[in-house]
């Protein structure tokens, strides 16, 4: 089946992916971790050695499969992401041709094996084809990072967020960022390293600072996104 949306080096993308029926698989933990790994693993064009050598060796190593990873070249760059229980949201910018569809479909595939092997199943683990939607606008980009953010409250909190009703914002951001399978920390925290994320300065150099961003989001979930000044 050919795909509505064509993928276009140098352009930014907002990826859906929703498990079957709606199946909360990644609510389990070692699920999400599996897939999170993946997000690292898939973007490479190494990254069928990498995952050869997890599957093939006795006792293999987590930080050697990056290592085999890192030794191709990037198939996009993922600039922020977040799992969800039953699909996952990524902003992913294009790097090579065909580099957004190699990279989900050795992220589904991936994953698709490991939890079928675990649950002695067969059959497909996503909807196709996966959703995907040009980001045609700096707006557009802005605010899909701080959707992707915030999602996770639709199942840790409520989703009053959703229209601009977000209150106790500490508590909020404390949910938001004991939540493990999100590109968050590494947006508000200096420090944080996030080995999956790359070209996220699109989204930082707009902002003074760290800070700067989490006001974004804390305005706009806040309904005040008119007093944003970035």
């Amino acid at each position: 089946m050919k795909r509505k949306e064509q993928f276009i080096p140098g352009e930014y993308y907002h990826i859906y992916s929703r498990t079957m029926l709606n199946i909360p698989e990644f609510k389990e933990h070692e699920n999400a971790k599996r897939l999170h790994q993946a997000f690292l693993l898939a973007n490479s064009t190494e990254s069928g050695k990498a995952f050869n050598y997890l599957r093939t060796c006795k006792n293999p190593s987590f930080n050697k499969a990056v290592e085999i990873a890192w030794r191709g070249d990037k198939l996009v760059d993922v600039v922020a992401y977040v799992i969800m229980l039953d699909h996952y949201h990524l902003l992913l910018k294009e790097l090579k041709e065909k580099g957004i569809t190699d990279f989900l479909q050795k992220c589904n595939t991936s994953i698709a094996k490991y939890i079928n092997t675990k649950k002695e199943r067969k059959g497909p683990l996503f909807e196709k084809p996966f959703k995907a939607k040009h980001i045609d606008s700096n707006s557009y980009l802005l605010h899909l990072s701080l959707y992707i953010h915030l999602n996770p409250l639709d199942f840790i909190d409520n989703k009053n967020w959703r229209i601009g009703n977000l209150k106790n914002w500490n508590l909020k951001k404390k949910k938001l960022l004991d939540y493990p399978w999100s590109s968050l920390k590494s947006y508000l925290y200096k420090d944080y390293e996030n080995w999956i994320l790359s070209g996220e300065d699109i989204i930082f150099n707009q902002f003074k600072n760290k800070a700067s961003y989490e006001k974004f989001l804390k305005e706009w979930s806040a309904g005040n996104i008119e007093e944003i000044i970035i």
